[in-house]
């Protein structure tokens, strides 16, 4: 069975996975940021990515530390630092968390260009105070050529981001492509459906993922 991951590098299925390919669909830049991280005790990071652009790990300690899924939370924890994820990744479980974990103080928003806003919104309605950085961009890659066929051989397809699934229908998607989709979140499964196909929930972080996909086709 042929299984591809479109992760970026670095919130990728572990390799051991060996059924499992990683085809990045973009890649990743750190951009230079500016912020007083000391006034802030609750920090935020919304993807695995906004962990690895981030460069001020020693002023975390003390901090409450709070990440959008396991992959991030497993980042940041091989650089020392302790965070609380939700069980389901995505906005809507972390908004859940956050309410359940309020201990007062500023919050900040660690997160990548033109991300996400879903949290930062919760937190302002919440009257919180909160502020955000960016640490890195997404760009597309220059040619999908030599990616095609391997989209085109697959039988299942995953995508761990609404931003994946927007580049692979714009450079990749025909109709000879014969896999079924997966999404690792709720809001990847209706983005999928705004282009009227079908995906279904994986859970991106099973030890079984692979024996999942294999149940569900």
């Amino acid at each position: 069975m042929n299984i591809i991951d479109t992760s970026s590098g670095t919130s990728s299925i572990d390799k051991s996975c060996g059924s499992i390919k990683n085809i990045p669909l973009f890649r990743t830049k750190g951009i230079q940021y500016q912020i007083d991280i000391h006034k802030f005790e609750n920090i935020i990071f919304q993807s695995t990515s906004s962990a690895a652009f981030f460069i001020e790990y020693e002023s975390l300690k003390n901090k409450n530390v709070f990440s959008m899924g396991k992959s991030t939370k497993d980042y940041l924890s091989k650089q020392g630092v302790k965070s609380v994820c939700p069980s389901i990744p995505g906005s809507t479980e972390l908004k859940k968390l956050l309410s359940k974990n309020k201990k007062g103080g500023n919050y900040l928003i660690v997160k990548g260009e033109n991300g996400l806003n879903e949290i930062l919104n919760y937190l302002n309605s919440s009257n919180e105070y909160v502020e955000e950085i960016n640490c890195y961009k997404r760009f597309k890659l220059e040619s999908y050529e030599n990616v095609r066929n391997e989209f085109y051989d697959a039988d299942a397809i995953i995508f761990p981001s609404t931003y994946a699934f927007k580049i692979f229908f714009e450079e990749i998607y025909s109709t000879k492509v014969k896999a079924k989709l997966f999404g690792i979140s709720k809001r990847i499964i209706d983005y999928i459906s705004s282009y009227d196909l079908d995906s279904d929930f994986i859970d991106y972080f099973s030890k079984d993922i692979t024996e999942s996909i294999k149940d569900s086709i």
